[in-house]
């Protein structure tokens, strides 16, 4: 998963740098999503998505040869994974920005279509492998606000980063994506709060028995 992770990385590296390419790119991504939206992963074809772009199918094989390939980089554009952290100065107010902005997403179409993704075509090799390549990239980056609140001495050394950020948004995200719940700031201030004072109180347990 880390050699596909990489080759998508190398064949969008000049996305933002402008040019016909980078057109080209964009407008492949943006069909990949609304085709998933319109049929799902399993009925998508890569020749569908070449004729939405207006492109040669083998442009689009070029660059992806997979299917799912051509998706994950279709929900990675999407979906915030190079939108910067927040940054609010605390971890409470960084965990609070993180959860309402994948909650945003979740409301919308590109949202209930990866969403689908997971809830309704999960359970073959193909889309679970597409799945977990996705969450780990997600997680490994939103992790990385705990990362920095232990850099802050606001949480312990040893906190599990990954744990953390689970914590929080599997609950939510189930409510939201698998029962189209809305979840109010209230109840996001609650979660933040409740894990984080759990992994505060753990750090000091964990000194008293030392």
């Amino acid at each position: 998963m880390t050699d596909t992770a990489g080759s998508a990385q190398r064949r969008t590296a000049g996305v933002r740098c402008g040019g016909r390419s980078a057109r080209v790119v964009e407008n492949v991504l943006e069909a990949a999503v609304a085709e998933l939206a319109r049929v799902g992963y399993s009925a998508l074809r890569v020749e569908d998505v070449a004729v939405l772009a207006k492109v040669n199918k083998t442009t689009v094989y070029r660059r992806w040869p997979t299917k799912s390939e051509l998706i994950a980089d279709a929900i990675r554009s999407v979906a915030g994974f190079d939108e910067p952290l927040p940054d609010t100065g605390t971890i409470r107010g960084d965990l609070i920005e993180l959860v309402r902005r994948s909650l945003a997403f979740a409301r919308k179409p590109e949202g209930r279509a990866v969403s689908r993704l997971i809830v309704v075509e999960g359970g073959t090799p193909e889309v679970d492998a597409l799945a977990r390549l996705l969450r780990d990239q997600k997680r490994a980056k939103n992790a990385e606000v705990i990362t920095r609140a232990i850099a802050r001495g606001e949480l312990p050394h040893d906190t599990p980063a990954d744990l953390v950020v689970d914590a929080i948004t599997s609950p939510l995200f189930a409510r939201a994506m698998r029962f189209n719940e809305k979840i109010d700031q209230a109840t996001i201030i609650a979660l933040v709060d409740l894990v984080v004072t759990g992994a505060e109180n753990v750090g000091k347990r964990g000194s008293r028995g030392r």
